[in-house]
């Protein structure tokens, strides 16, 4: 392993390296600055100086830091002066960059900074794309921008030519201090300064995130630095949270940023990503433990670990820190919780590979943690650091005079002198030195020097001296001319030698050293110190004049042998005051020699410490009891596991971006007792990086709620919907070479993930079906998720919400997205000594009103529940329409500032009780129907411990709903709720499910039940779109804002005949491209269509009028599958509709064999309805044809036997006459619609009647009753974009489903539930939302 370098700061501010390689500290040179603060990534070290502004060194580089500058010569031919440099108003700028945008002349780009210097002048670049160009340059072209060619042609109209200048980061080797935020340094200094961001997840390579802190407690980002940009930008002001002064902050190799607050208290920041190097928001993390005297000092970050440090001196480590997913996973980046570590500490540092330095809080000595490890990452002690101090020569005079003079002491314990601490009495009365040698230049009148050492009798304070009035130019002396001279010297006396008088020169009777060497530059004369100033070799030339002797990548930080007697040794008694490791590598298995660990009398191991007594008695007294333990026969063997893992590679969609290679891996652990399933079964999914170092994501089977496959025409895709994953993360979408890799994977995730859920075969007949946009089939059954909630008969179902990370305000969706009567919520937590108030609220959905040019929100709760301790009073209120109602007060203060709480909130028949700490406090009546609570709302300075969601009923979370794939290509269907599921195709062919599980998608694993195969034919349409030119007639020439000329049917999607390909290997082409006549509004004998403009009403013959037209193109295909179905009849069939009649419900003999009421549209638009239909018979055994007057498309049947349909011209008809001994009714009722308005789709169930215009808006039927079924009016929902489900570009339904809930399909894809519906309010409140995974159909009929 290379060497690398832990670096740290002594109290008196000088700075040390320890080389791995090495058993030395070496001292950095001595410029005349301390540093308070210093931190270190590889190469490059960060630091507060004394005079609170910062600095960077920059060291160690092999390769130097060299940037090529550009600038683009342009000019125009024109007809009489030939190419000139006269532009167009409308060209480029003169000089520009490659795409023009940006001027660049050559007399405009400057340096950066002093750090930086020309390395050579411009010249032109002759070479375009490996050819050579003529000695001018020049590159020719049509036009701007274009394809630049070599040569010269006719229609060449504009050239270019590339000038190229390098410059080089002159400074290596030296401190150069960054421009401070204002002109004035002092208006706003700094405190602190971290470095990290070494390791982004897919950053570019050389990004580093540079942080610090100003004296007003502002976070500052240094935007723009890199390992090519050492020094940065510029200063970005990172706003904080409201009253948050900020007092240290650390940087993490992955850019994860920890802050602390002079509160004690921390913040972290989040959103850190590749993209967004700054982050998004700031997260509060409280101390250790809750109390005041308690607060965190100081924080430091790694890569998977968070070390602080309180004000106690002890060390805490923060649990569940993951770096790689800090920036997609607030979790990751807070953690889980903190644990205290032993120790006496000051100051701790965590380095990249998670290894921890600190500094003790008594002795101020270095130690390092030992034994962290990726699976004990707290480590097991704490070791000292100790290891002598190598001087060089060549380093600090001070250190030189501290350890080596004769009036100090060199014991380990001593302290040497600090450069102010050497200043003598002479300091007040304006003397101020450089960094030349100090203590043998005699005392001078005339303010001279003298070449020659002094006497060895001189005394330390006879030094040379500098006016005030002239700032000193620390560290600008040239040492290497002195090297020999001060060699010589030192082997002669103790005392080192006076600075030579060549060195010092005399300006106005002032004294100022000659600054040659970069690397021993002024901080004053550094980067930025002049903002916007750049150093030029012709005026400055001495700052660029560097010694060739000390030529080299790594002048202070060489090899440790001391081949020309310029080094010395001495015993290290530094008290440090802080630990750099972020530059440092440490195998914890292989520790450089730092430790001199020798046996002593104090070290002996002491047998009879009370501890070790304790803990043999603890072990003799369990030997004990396993000895009285019966025989083991009577034990249950012990499970056997079996694993396999399997991996390939892939591409993997990185959230909102592209696809990028990967690798996948799937671990299995099972048990072997043969079951399916079972508590022993579990395992784990990972995306790697293509070469597997690095993980992308990975999660457990278990978070896993629904495999399926997403394909597009010549990608094959699988979507793995996972809602435990950090935002934006799930789905977790993966495309494959091959559909038959794809296929596999998605068999062996759907079979595993079944296992894990114990769901095997034969859903429940109360299950939900679901069908996606691939015709794919999916079903929910509850049997798992009940089996997970039971609990005692009397408690009904119970689910804990996760409070553990959670800060107040706490505001978290109910898992029901309701509170029925018989919910209880049970909160506890701790109130805060020193809040004011509290608050708990239950919210329903607000309500959305849509205007004509805006959407209105307005906020409703249910309950406000409102402990004010400073007025000694606890308000109840509702808010109805974002306005509050009449208030009550309750002088009884069951809360109390400092106390802890358990507050149980239970939905009785017409009001909610309040019990508190197991005692009634109060009741509150109904104001809104707790069926439309959705959400708990905690705030105020409260802790909260738990809260507990207990129901009568099922408790099914939206989310964490598991939907399993059936098998089968099925486009819709239904479910009655008694084991008769039916299903239509594309070609319209009715299918009956049969019992089974499996199919072309499980591949043969683990499938159950009779496989039939499945024949079904898809169709695909192409646009062709013309518009009316008044000289050629209609062309398919169209203006720039039309749609594209062959298109899909909205006209946003480009598509062609030729670039149309099939979705999968399963599907092949049955006919050739053909013209549709059967187009929806008719077309002429050429399959036109005409309207006056694109998009609006289509018609078959052209009016005087019309501007455009199109027509059809449809090609026909074959997708061959399998799966648990068989053919219904030889009918073709549109719509169907399946329902248990309540009458039938009440007659059927211990409800084996319940009849169900089964009714279709005929492929003509006639009414069928299916004779025999029953549970042990889903097949049914006849139709019976019933006439209407239109031809229909939609029906519906009701639990009363009701049937409503829909006709193709999207009227709505009603049913009427329909009873036991006249099951087909007498005759058809039309329900008017509001006018203009058009269906195309009808359900009706316990929850209501439901319809879907073609707006593809919802309506609900208001008024139903007995004496009118029909109801009297529709009620429409408003699509709002931007309100969930919608969005700007998806506004709408695409299908809905009435059975005892309401559910939907919104056009983006995700299923939905309508939650607040109530008798008073049939239309409810809102939506809670499900996963998106393109869903076409879902049936709930059956679902209760």
């Amino acid at each position: 392993m290379p060497s690398s370098y832990l670096f740290a700061a002594s109290s008196e501010g000088r700075v040390y390296t320890l080389s791995t390689s090495s058993g030395a500290w070496r001292e950095l040179p001595y410029l005349g600055l301390e540093f308070k603060k210093i931190c270190a990534v590889p190469n490059f070290l960060w630091a507060i100086g004394g005079d609170r502004q910062v600095y960077v060194h920059v060291h160690g580089l092999d390769v130097p830091i060299r940037i090529r500058e550009e600038s683009y010569e342009n000019e125009r031919w024109l007809p009489i002066e030939g190419f000139s440099k006269t532009l167009l108003p409308t060209d480029r700028y003169r000089y520009s960059s490659a795409d023009g945008s940006v001027e660049r002349g050559v007399d405009k780009i400057r340096l950066p900074s002093m750090a930086w210097q020309w390395d050579g002048d411009w010249h032109l670049d002759l070479e375009l794309d490996g050819q050579p160009l003529p000695e001018d340059g020049w590159m020719y072209a049509l036009d701007f921008p274009a394809t630049y060619s070599v040569k010269k042609s006719w229609n060449s109209y504009v050239r270019r030519r590339k000038w190229v200048r390098y410059r080089r980061y002159a400074a290596l080797n030296s401190w150069c201090a960054v421009a401070p935020l204002h002109k004035d340094p002092t208006q706003e200094p700094f405190i602190d300064v971290a470095i990290g961001g070494t390791c982004v997840p897919n950053a570019p390579a050389g990004t580093l995130c540079v942080w610090a802190i100003t004296a007003h407690g502002r976070a500052m980002f240094r935007t723009g630095v890199s390992k090519t940009a050492p020094e940065g930008l510029r200063w970005t002001a990172v706003p904080t949270p409201t009253g948050s002064e900020l007092s240290q902050i650390s940087v993490g190799p992955t850019g994860l940023v920890w802050a602390v607050l002079y509160n004690g208290r921390v913040i972290v920041r989040t959103g850190v990503t590749r993209d967004n190097l700054v982050g998004d928001s700031w997260l509060d993390v409280k101390t250790p433990v809750a109390a005041c005297s308690l607060r965190i000092v100081h924080v430091s970050v790694g890569t998977d670990a968070v070390w602080c440090v309180t004000n106690d001196h002890h060390a805490w480590f923060r649990r569940g820190i993951k770096g790689e997913a800090a920036g997609i996973s607030e979790d990751s980046a807070i953690g889980k919780g903190w644990v205290e570590m032993v120790g006496n500490i000051s100051m701790i540092s965590v380095a990249a590979n998670d290894q921890v330095f600190a500094v003790g809080a008594a002795d101020r000595c270095l130690y390092h943690r030992s034994g962290v490890t990726s699976a004990d990452p707290t480590g097991k002690k704490w070791r000292l650091i100790q290891c002598p101090m190598q001087i060089s020569r060549t380093s600090s005079s001070l250190s030189i005079v501290s350890r080596k003079s004769g009036g100090s002491s060199s014991t380990p314990g001593s302290k040497h002198q600090s450069f102010s601490n050497l200043y003598s009495k002479e300091k007040e009365k304006g003397v101020v030195e450089t960094c030349a040698v100090i203590e043998t230049v005699p005392n001078s009148s005339t303010g001279s020097c003298s070449s020659n050492g002094g006497p060895p009798g001189l005394l330390k304070n006879e030094r040379w001296k500098l006016s005030a009035d002239s700032p000193p130019t620390i560290g600008s002396l040239n040492l290497n001319d002195r090297h020999k001279q001060r060699t010589a010297a030192l082997r002669e006396t103790s005392h080192a030698s006076s600075a030579p008088a060549a060195d010092v020169v005399e300006i106005s009777g002032k004294f100022e050293t000659q600054l040659r060497n970069p690397r021993a530059w002024s901080p004053v004369r550094s980067v930025g110190s002049v903002v916007g100033t750049e150093a030029h070799p012709e005026s400055d030339s001495t700052v660029f004049e560097s010694d060739s002797t000390h030529h080299g990548s790594d002048v202070f930080l060489g090899e440790d042998d001391d081949h020309t007697g310029s080094q010395f040794w001495t015993e290290c008694g530094i008290l440090w005051s802080c630990v750099a490791p972020g530059a440092v590598t440490v195998d914890a298995g292989n520790m450089p020699n730092w430790f001199n660990e020798q046996s002593t009398s104090d070290s002996k191991v002491d047998v009879n410490a009370n501890w070790r007594k304790d803990i043999l008695v603890k072990l003799q007294k369990r030997q004990e009891r396993l000895a009285k333990l019966q025989t083991v026969a009577k034990f249950e063997k012990a499970v056997e596991l079996s694993s396999w893992v399997k991996s390939a590679d892939a591409r993997y969609q990185r959230p909102g971006g592209e696809f990028e290679d990967c690798i996948i891996e799937l671990e299995w652990v099972s048990s072997g007792s043969g079951t399916s399933g079972g508590a022993s079964d579990s395992g784990t999914f990972t995306v790697l990086s293509p070469d597997g170092a690095a993980t992308k994501i990975q999660f457990p089977l278990s978070d896993i709620t629904c495999v399926q496959c997403c394909s597009e025409a010549g990608a094959p895709r699988i979507a793995i919907h996972a809602p435990h994953l950090p935002v934006n993360c799930s789905p977790v979408k993966l495309q494959f070479s091959s559909d038959s890799e794809m296929e596999d994977w998605l068999s062996h995730l759907s079979s595993v993930c079944s296992q894990i859920n114990t769901l095997v075969g034969k859903p429940a007949s109360n299950a939900i079906w679901l069908t996606s946009e691939l015709g794919d089939v999916f079903v929910f059954d509850a049997a798992n998720m009940k089996a997970q909630q039971t609990s005692e008969p009397e408690d009904g179902y119970m689910e804990k919400m996760d409070v553990s990370t959670c800060e107040t305000p706490y505001y978290n969706t109910l898992t029901m997205g309701k509170m029925p009567c018989g919910t209880e919520l049970e909160i506890s937590g701790c109130v805060y000594d020193d809040a004011d108030q509290i608050r708990f609220d239950l919210q329903s959905h607000s309500t959305v009103k849509v205007q004509p040019h805006r959407v209105e929100k307005h906020r409703v709760i249910a309950l406000h529940l409102n402990p004010r301790f400073n007025e000694r009073t606890t308000v109840l209120n509702s808010m109805k329409e974002s306005e509050w109602l009449d208030e009550i007060r309750n002088d009884k203060m069951a809360f109390g500032p400092g106390a802890t709480f358990t507050l149980k909130i239970r939905a009785l028949k017409d009001h909610y009780l309040m019990i508190v700490n197991n005692a009634v406090y109060t009741d509150y009546k109904y104001r809104i129907d707790p069926e439309s609570v959705t959400r708990l709302y905690v705030s105020g300075r409260i802790k909260l411990f738990s809260v507990l969601y207990r129901c009568p009923s099922l408790i099914v979370s939206m989310e964490r709903m598991h939907w399993r794939q059936m098998g089968g290509h099925i486009k819709r269907i239904f479910n009655s709720g008694v084991d008769v599921v039916w299903g239509i195709s594309c070609d319209n062919t009715g299918w009956v499910y049969n019992g089974g599980w499996g199919g072309m998608f499980l591949k043969g694993l683990e499938g159950s039940g009779k496989i039939n195969p499945m024949i079904d034919t898809h169709t695909y349409y192409v646009y062709e779109n013309q518009r009316w030119n008044p000289i050629s007639g209609f062309t398919a020439k169209s203006l720039p804002t039309d749609r594209h000329m062959w298109s899909d049917a909205t006209g946003r999607q480009k598509r062609s005949k030729e670039h149309t390909k099939l979705l999968s290997t399963h599907c092949e082409w049955i006919s050739d491209w053909a013209i549709d006549y059967n187009i929806p509004g008719g077309a002429d004998k050429e399959g036109w269509q005409y309207a006056i403009d694109f998009p609006a009403n289509y018609h078959a013959h052209k009016k005087l009028t019309d501007c455009v037209r199109r027509r059809r193109w449809m090609k026909r295909c074959r997708l061959s599958s399998s799966g648990p179905w068989q053919e219904l009849s030889q009918s073709k069939i549109l719509d169907a509709a399946l329902q248990v009649l309540d009458d039938d419900v009440d007659s059927s003999p211990g409800g084996n064999n319940t009849a169900v009421s089964a009714w279709a549209i005929a492929s003509n638009g006639d009414v069928l309805i299916r004779h025999g239909v029953c549970s042990l018979n889903p097949r049914g055994e006849s139709w019976e044809h019933i006439t209407s007057d239109q031809p229909l498309v939609g029906i519906s049947v009701g639990p009363t036997g009701q049937v409503w349909t829909v006709a193709r011209n999207g009227m709505v008809f009603f049913r009427y006459g329909i009873s036991r001994q006249n099951p087909c009714g007498d005759a058809w009722q039309q329900v008017e619609a509001p006018a203009g308005v058009t269906f195309k789709a009808i359900s009706v169930g316990r929850a209501g009647i439901w319809a879907l215009d073609n707006q593809q808006r919802l309506a609900v039927r208001k008024e139903i009753s007995r004496t009118f079924p029909e109801g009297s009016h529709w009620q429409f929902l408003p699509n709002a974009a931007n309100v969930p489900p919608h969005t700007d570009q998806h506004c709408g339904f695409r299908s809905v489903s009435v059975g005892s809930e309401v559910w939907a399909i919104s056009l983006n894809g995700i299923i939905c539930r309508r939650c607040g519906i109530t008798k008073d309010n049939p239309a409810g409140v809102g939506w809670n939302l499900g996963i998106a995974g393109q869903w076409q159909n879902v049936s709930v009929e059956g679902y209760m």
